[in-house]
């Protein structure tokens, strides 16, 4: 038989603890950083159910859409626009459909109050643009313009413009490599053929000077003339811009004073229709 241990004998007090390795969630590859967080399952059960989710609001709604009863029919309809499309209304586009938003639109006799002083400011802007015109035209036959070059041709000028700034560039160049003549250098065999190299040259400038002296008054001349025509042309464009502004200001003053007419109390001529057909008070016969 065997025999019992004796009771004095002690058992291992706690088990021997092992050292288990933690295990990290696998991270995103270096090459696919650019991608953002590595997907796990958890992040692909949410995008799931909610995609689930969506699909089912979908189904939901396409349902309710056959099912519909095309007589219905409520009065807020009549105040409603429709959602439009991303072509329509371009970053507007929301898809809601926009209903009243509470603004109260304003009173008749309000609007005829603001129609008349915007009138009011357009005739005082007009009166201001045409005595700006009256000015630049008379500055323009000072100038030594013709009343004949007066004409307002946009497209002309601009051409002619163009063609005056590549004339004025070629003239700087040139004047600017008038301005350093080359140097030349000799080289001579002796001191008197030295010499004489150095008197020819004091000859020839002499020379040049009184050439020069000679042409300073038609250089003068030219200068002047130039100086007059650049003056002529600041003038003209001037005046193209006021009297385009002033065309501007005439026009916007005639479609308000329709707008006005239209709004009037009473009946009142004046003004054409969208077709080009004058608007006219038929009178009674009497």
């Amino acid at each position: 038989m065997f025999k019992r241990g004796s009771e004095d004998e002690e058992a291992p007090s706690s088990a021997v603890r092992v050292q288990r390795r933690s295990h990290r969630e696998r991270a995103q590859p270096v090459e696919r950083q650019r991608l953002g967080l590595l997907e796990k399952k958890k992040d692909y059960q949410k995008r799931a159910k909610d995609f689930h989710k969506k699909q089912e609001v979908l189904k939901s709604l396409r349902a309710k859409a056959a099912d519909r009863n095309e007589d219905e029919f409520y009065f807020g309809m009549m105040s409603r626009t429709g959602p439009g499309s991303r072509l329509s209304r371009g970053k507007a586009f929301t898809g809601a459909v926009d209903g009243d938003r509470g603004n109260r639109a304003m009173d008749q006799d309000l609007v005829r109050l603001l129609k008349t002083q915007d009138l009011g400011y357009l005739r005082t802007a007009r009166n201001v643009a045409a005595k700006d015109v009256r000015a630049l035209e008379e500055r323009f036959v000072l100038a030594g313009g013709a009343e004949e070059d007066m004409a307002d041709d946009d497209d002309e000028d601009d051409d002619e413009n163009d063609d005056d700034d590549e004339m004025a560039g070629s003239k700087r160049r040139k004047s600017s490599s008038s301005r350093q003549p080359p140097k030349k250098i000799v080289f001579c065999d002796g001191v008197e053929e030295r010499d004489e190299a150095a008197a020819q040259a004091e000859s020839d400038d002499e020379r040049d000077q009184d050439q020069d002296m000679g042409d300073n008054d038609g250089d003068k001349k030219t200068h002047e003339a130039e100086r007059k025509a650049r003056n002529l042309e600041k003038v003209r464009q001037s005046l193209q811009n006021a009297r385009r502004k002033l065309r501007t200001l005439a026009a916007a003053e005639f479609e308000l004073e329709v707008q006005q007419a239209k709004m009037a109390k009473t009946a009142t001529s004046g003004g054409v229709t969208k077709m080009g057909k004058r608007i006219t008070v038929r009178e009674r016969k009497r």
